[in-house]
């Protein structure tokens, strides 16, 4: 009898090995996609591509810092004025008022809107409006100006379109714009004013490539959006659809290959990084 309960405990044992479940789970490093909040609303949205942000700049932030180590251990004079040493750090998308949005989930009512938003108004009358979940926009209104902020949301693709313009006697111009597309097959597009980025996970949510261009001094328009349009094919042309002489640095990955472009010292700066020299560097990350 013991000898058949044994037998059973082994065909049972592997029976679990081989359905897999005793595999154990592939830990992420801070370049790996990892969304928390899957919430089908504008906030999970942000949520979701601060996700998408996050695993590219640390992709980016962790290489190249790791690399200038190895510069700076190897230099034989000042690390800083080696071509290969990266000066410039990359934080894209950076936005002064987009972070007002997140409050939209607190309005209930005007009056609510206008205690919330007191000290942003600064003494002008709040105006608010929303559906609960796919369009919010928010008013000041002075004599003289109007500051309009405006989100749209579109659960079915899964994106969003900020933007913030200022109306005063002369006009109405968008001081700022932020867009982010769920494409299909695990790619991502972001884009504003100044910058624009592609950026494609595999399946295990691991980077597979990316493109991220700024702009040196012009900008994108609101007239250029891609937030609705299914059928755009994105690549990495369009992020720098402008031509290299408009941007002020580019960044690619592909292949294992992080690429820095940077004309912020004068002439353009290339710099190539296998990640596989620096892989260990992830799981060093708190």
């Amino acid at each position: 009898m013991k000898r058949i309960i044994a037998v059973l405990s082994i065909v049972v044992l592997l029976f679990s090995s081989c359905s897999g479940n005793n595999e154990t789970p592939k830990n992420k490093t801070a370049d790996m996609l990892d969304i928390t909040n899957t919430d089908a609303d504008y906030f999970g949205c942000v949520s979701r591509m601060e996700s998408v942000l996050s695993a590219m700049k640390a992709k980016v932030n962790v290489l190249e810092n790791a690399h200038n180590n190895s510069v700076k251990a190897n230099a034989d004079g000042e690390y800083f004025l080696e071509n290969d040493y990266v000066l410039t750090s990359f934080e894209p998308f950076v936005s002064e008022t987009f972070g007002i949005t997140q409050k939209f989930a607190s309005v209930t009512d005007k009056e609510n809107a206008g205690n919330i938003f007191r000290e942003e108004a600064n003494g002008k009358e709040t105006f608010f409006d929303t559906d609960g979940k796919s369009f919010f926009s928010l008013r000041f209104l002075s004599e003289t100006t109007a500051e309009e902020y405006s989100v749209e949301y579109n659960e079915k693709a899964d994106s969003f379109r900020y933007i913030f313009n200022v109306e005063e006697t002369e006009g109405t111009e968008t001081r700022e714009f932020l867009e982010f597309i769920s494409g299909k097959d695990g790619v991502y597009i972001i884009q504003s004013r100044t910058t624009r980025c592609i950026i494609e996970f595999n399946g295990e949510d691991e980077i597979v490539r990316f493109c991220c261009g700024e702009l040196r001094n012009g900008e994108f328009s609101t007239e250029e959006s891609v937030f609705g349009n299914d059928d755009n094919d994105i690549s990495e042309s369009w992020v720098i659809a402008r031509g290299k002489s408009e941007y002020s640095n580019i960044h690619t990955y592909s292949d294992g290959v992080l690429t820095h472009e940077d004309c912020s010292s004068g002439p353009w700066k290339s710099v190539k990084i296998r990640e596989s020299d620096y892989a260990s560097a992830f799981y060093a990350q708190p």
